[in-house]
Order: structure tokens, then C-alpha cells, then sequence
């Protein structure tokens, strides 16, 4: 316990968590302002299952080739170069080259999306009509060129994050929110369906454009040349071509949950819907944990401090199971109010409440798995090895696939939510087992002695959170206003909370949150 509670005390890292926190809670706040803007104008299936559909292609290729592939390669050399004696000028190539080859790259898949989009569009929208269909082919061509901005939008990002400023970048899925928002409220009414395209394109040039100033700020100097440094290239391709030949178990798994759904009416929505909801205490608490220690990660390395990256990962480890095995109980205890809160709004009915909830509910179960996954594959990224995220990504990837053909013949959509669950489960666990026997045989004893007293401290929240529940429904309350649903989920939710924090701070497990 004692490794668990000394880890990670640096209060620049701290602090630099604790602000991509708030932005990234604004950040998926003004994501649900924005489904919750979808739904009610368009309820479930039609135009909405046409829109998410045509995210899956562009979102799949940009995963595929970029986020999460090249910043993974790209921040460990980068740094690397930064912190050698005389290495300025080798860091600046390396940048200049890689915005060279990402754009002529990332524009030539944009353009070939655009020819082909509807061959490639019948994937994910297999038994959409032919207005449906149509819409959906539009849509995935307009939406074909946001890749591309966000590649370039990427490359500033990870030159941002090692130089550990963290604040454009966290601030930049706010503004591709807005863009989007901008297009549902203004672009739609004026132009038909093809204004939530624009929308979409809009919103990646506001997350690229917002990060330009930070980047002027940091004094690294750009100058485009033609010619290439092959030697540093060929360090970041060492690294980066076995992360190409990983997909990431999330993208994958919602790209077959999309095709899958996309053969009954209204699925792709709930699917999409449900997802979304269960992604905002990941995208909000464990990405923010997980983005914020990795050049950390990176430099402990490089400088060969095993002691240091031991004690980071250790204690990201155990902040993120402290916030998220509690928000998961949470969760899971007001799935359906949630549901009501967020979506239940204009053209969103109670049928389609209820199927959303069960699947959210399915997607809940491995909301703390889900966020150790990109820091367990960040700290082996850190460490220059790609080929253990490759080999575990690709069974994960078969994993997934095994299980949602077999369980979507019972059970429908919800197959693939709990095909989803299962097969992050089960990559998180290999992942723990592989980064543990890295660093510290020891190490993981602790961490599992500390997930046991908080798993045992949010359940005891859980049981009082569902007396309150029920006090409440006995009473006879009303819950039947959106006012009185946020309500009762605030007012029981930070009671539970609470209670949680004076039993945990009592036990010592808030130690892991000191910076002192």
C-alpha cells in the first residue's frame, strides 16, 4: 500500500490533470448539449442513423492512421530528441516531415473516401432505403475531409503535450463540439442534411485553428523544407508500423457495432447513443490521467528512471480506479434517469429511452476497464514497445468479433454491447498481467489490494444510493419534469459521493489524490 500512496506526488501533474478534467467535463457537457439537440430534432433512426453511420469510415481511417497510432510513436521521439544535448534542430525536421507526409497521406484516403463513398458507406448502412442510403453517402463525403484536418490537428497536439501544455489542446473538442452544434441549429435549417456534414468539417478546423496559438507560444521553430531527414524517420516508423497493424479495441468495436446495427431500424442511434453516454467519465477522468502522465512516462524513460515510471503508472493506476469503479456503481443505479436526463427530450420517446438504457447499462459493466486500457498501452508506448499493444489488439479484434456474430443472433443489439464488454475485460486483464511484469512483480499486488477496498467502499455507496432510491419512489416524488430528474440524481448521487469520500478518506485511499 505504501508503493500505491507515494505515487505520483508531482504537483505539476496534478494540476495538469486536474485542469484537463474540468475542460474535458465542459468538453463532453457541450457533447451531450449536442446529442441531446440530435435527438429531439430527430429522434431515433432516419436522418440520425444516417449521421452516426457516416461517422464510422473517416472516424475509422483517422483511428487507424493517426490518433492514438502516430502521437504514440511520435511523443517518445520527439522527446527523446527535445532532451538531447543539440537536438533542437533534429526536432524541428522531424515535425516538418511528418506534416509533409500526413497531409499528402491523409488527403489522398480524404479524396479516395469522397469517390468511393458509396461502396464503402453499404458497410456500415446495410439495409438503409434509398433516401436513408443516399443521405448516409453524402454525409460520409462531406465528413471525408475532417480526417484530414484532424491528422494535422493531431501533430500539434502531441508537440503541445511534450512540452507538457495541455490547455489548447484539452479546450480544442470544445470548439469541434461548437462547430458541430453550429451546424445542427444553423447549417441544417438552411441548406437540408448536408449542413451536419459541414458541421463536422467546421468543427475539426475550430479544434485545429484553437490549438495554432499555444503552438506560437512554446518558441519552436517551423520552417517547411523540402527533403527529409530519413534517419529520424525511420525511428518513428520503427515505432509506429507495428501500431498500424493494431486497430484500437474501442474504434473496432464500434465500427462492427455499427455495421451489425445498421440491419435492424433505429439501432445505429441506440447503439451510438448508449456508447456516448457511458464514454463521459472515460473521456472526462481516464483519458485526462492517461494524456496527462505520458510524456512523463516518455521522459522517466528516456532517461532510464525505472524507479520514477514505476511510481507514475502506479499511481495513475490508482487514481483512475478510484474515481471510476464509484462512477460506474453510480451510473449503473440511475442508467434509465440518465438516459431521460441526457436524451429524453422532443422526438426521443420511451421506447426509445428504454432500449438505450439497456444497452448503456451492458456498456457500463467495463466502464473502469475501458480506462485503464489507453494507460496500460500508453506506459508500453513510453517504453518503445509497440509489438505487445499489436499482438494483444489484434486478438482483441478477433475476441470481438467471435463474440458479437454469436451473440448478436440472440440478442440483437445489446449482443454487441456485451460482445464489447467482454473482450475489453479481457484486454485490460492481459494488459495489467504484461505492464506489471515489466516494471515490478510487486507492484501490481498493491494496486490489487487497493481495487479490492474500493470496490468494497462503493458498494456500501451503492447500497445506500438505492435505500435513498427507493425512499423516494415510497414518498411518492414526482420525477416526471426534467428538473426534478436532475435533482433527485444530483441530490442522492452527491450524497452517495459523499459518503464514498469520508469512508475512503477515513481507509486512506485518498492519499492516492495528494500532492504534498
Amino acid at each position: 500500500m505504501k508503493k500505491i500512496t507515494e505515487a505520483v506526488r508531482n504537483p505539476s501533474i496534478l494540476l495538469t490533470t486536474g485542469g484537463l478534467v474540468l475542460l474535458s467535463f465542459a468538453s463532453r457537457i457541450v457533447g451531450l448539449l449536442r446529442d441531446r439537440l440530435l435527438t429531439s430534432e430527430f429522434g431515433v433512426g432516419g436522418i440520425l442513423d444516417s449521421y452516426f453511420s457516416a461517422f464510422r469510415i473517416p472516424d475509422l481511417i483517422y483511428n487507424f492512421l493517426i490518433l492514438g497510432t502516430l502521437s504514440s510513436a511520435f511523443i517518445p521521439v520527439f522527446s527523446k530528441l527535445l532532451h538531447k544535448k543539440d537536438g533542437l534542430e533534429d526536432a524541428q525536421e522531424l515535425v516538418d516531415d511528418v506534416f509533409v507526409i500526413v497531409a499528402a497521406v491523409m488527403g489522398s484516403f480524404s479524396v479516395l473516401m469522397f469517390i468511393f463513398a458509396p461502396s464503402l458507406t453499404r458497410i456500415v448502412a446495410q439495409s438503409y432505403g434509398p433516401d436513408k442510403f443516399a443521405d448516409t453517402v453524402l454525409l460520409t463525403r462531406v465528413m471525408a475531409f475532417s480526417p484530414l484536418i484532424f491528422s494535422l490537428s493531431s501533430i500539434v497536439t502531441s508537440v503541445l503535450q511534450t512540452y507538457k501544455r495541455f490547455f489548447a489542446a484539452a479546450l480544442a473538442p470544445i470548439f469541434y463540439n461548437g462547430g458541430i452544434i453550429l451546424g445542427i441549429v444553423f447549417l441544417y435549417p438552411m441548406v437540408g442534411v448536408i449542413g451536419l456534414g459541414y458541421g463536422v468539417v467546421l468543427g475539426a478546423l475550430f479544434h485545429f485553428l484553437v490549438q495554432v496559438p499555444a503552438l506560437v507560444m512554446t518558441g519552436f521553430p517551423f520552417r517547411f523544407t523540402f527533403g527529409f531527414n530519413w534517419s529520424n524517420l525511420r525511428r518513428l516508423w520503427k515505432l509506429y508500423w507495428p501500431r498500424l497493424l493494431v486497430i484500437d479495441v474501442t474504434t473496432i468495436s464500434i465500427f462492427i457495432g455499427t455495421s451489425i446495427a445498421s440491419t435492424q431500424a433505429d439501432a445505429v442511434t441506440i447503439f451510438t447513443l448508449a456508447f456516448n453516454l457511458n464514454a463521459l467519465p472515460l473521456g472526462v477522468l481516464a483519458v485526462s490521467f492517461a494524456t496527462a502522465i505520458f510524456p512523463y512516462l516518455s521522459e522517466a524513460y528516456a532517461k532510464d528512471d525505472e524507479d520514477a515510471f514505476r511510481k507514475y503508472l502506479a499511481g495513475t493506476v490508482s487514481r483512475i480506479i478510484f474515481v471510476l469503479i464509484p462512477v460506474m456503481v453510480l451510473m449503473l443505479l440511475f442508467r434509465a434517469q440518465l438516459v431521460r436526463i441526457v436524451y429524453g427530450a422532443g422526438a426521443f420517446d420511451w421506447r426509445a429511452t428504454t432500449l438505450t438504457f439497456q444497452t448503456f447499462t451492458i456498456f457500463a459493466l467495463s466502464i473502469p476497464f475501458q480506462g485503464l486500457i489507453p494507460l496500460f498501452a500508453r506506459a508500453l508506448y513510453a517504453r518503445h514497445d509497440t509489438i505487445t499493444p499489436m499482438v494483444v489488439g489484434i486478438g482483441g479484434m478477433i475476441l470481438n468479433g467471435v463474440l458479437s456474430w454469436a451473440l448478436i443472433q440472440r440478442f440483437d443489439v445489446l449482443g454487441v454491447a456485451g460482445a464489447f464488454s467482454i473482450t475489453i475485460v479481457t484486454i485490460c486483464l492481459v494488459y495489467a498481467g504484461v505492464v506489471f511484469r515489466k516494471i515490478n512483480h510487486g507492484t501490481i499486488n498493491g494496486v490489487f489490494a487497493y481495487s479490492l477496498k474500493v470496490g468494497l467502499v462503493s458498494l456500501i455507496m451503492g447500497l445506500v444510493v438505492q435505500g435513498l432510491k427507493m425512499l423516494v419512489t415510497w414518498l411518492g416524488v414526482n420525477d416526471d419534469t426534467l428538473i426534478m430528474l436532475i435533482l433527485i440524481v444530483g441530490g442522492i448521487g452527491s450524497i452517495g459521493m459523499g459518503l464514498y469520500w469520508i469512508v475512503s478518506k477515513k481507509l486512506g485511499l485518498t492519499k492516492v489524490l495528494s500532492i504534498n
